[in-house]
């Protein structure tokens, strides 16, 4: 069930968020809502106990979904040296399972891996009280260059940043990295681990 909540520039609203994600809790029967993708974010302030999509997260956890959150891009800053503490919101809630990127190399192989360097990294906690803090992302998965459906003349697909590719049978497609594409893959993994159970 796609919910959209982002507009066709990628902005959008917390209150559409926390609203997407209360649907789902209230419809969780019905459609059988079992995992929830949130490839989005805000940068975090604050405690995740008094951030309202934070708080959403959670209610829907305590109802049974599981709740995959993007950790962010903001690895390093503008200078390339790395940056910690910089879990976006709502991955830094202990809820949601948050998820970083991994760089595979285009390789089968698992030696060659590295986290992404702008995938965002924990910890997470409040600042003055470090005894209180916890480690995340939860994990990495595949994020950098990854082939993903385009809509083609979409505000994405007209960034002059974007990578065009079309598929072995037609289809327009981009080439897209970032720890959105990760926890995406990780929702699709977690789906099928509930399915099997």
């Amino acid at each position: 069930i796609s919910l959209r909540v982002l507009g066709p520039d990628g902005s959008g609203m917390v209150s559409d968020v926390i609203e997407a994600i209360d649907w789902s809790i209230r419809h969780k029967d019905e459609f059988d809502v079992r995992v929830i993708n949130l490839s989005l974010g805000h940068p975090a302030s604050g405690s995740y106990k008094n951030d309202p999509m934070a708080k959403a997260v959670e209610r829907a956890n305590r109802a049974g979904i599981v709740v995959v959150a993007a950790a962010g891009n903001y690895g390093k800053d503008d200078q390339g040296r790395p940056m910690v503490g910089a879990v976006i919101s709502p991955g830094y809630t202990p809820g949601a399972l948050t998820v970083g990127c991994l760089n595979t190399r285009g390789t089968v192989a698992r030696s060659d891996d590295a986290v992404c360097s702008y995938s965002s990294r924990g910890p997470v906690g409040d600042p003055d009280k470090p005894s209180g803090w916890e480690l995340k992302p939860d994990l990495v998965a595949p994020g950098n260059a990854i082939v993903s459906a385009a809509s083609a003349g979409s505000t994405l697909w007209n960034d002059p940043l974007v990578k065009h590719t079309t598929g072995a049978n037609g289809g327009n497609y981009m080439v897209l990295s970032g720890t959105s594409q990760s926890a995406a893959v990780v929702s699709g993994a977690v789906a099928q681990l509930l399915q099997a159970q």
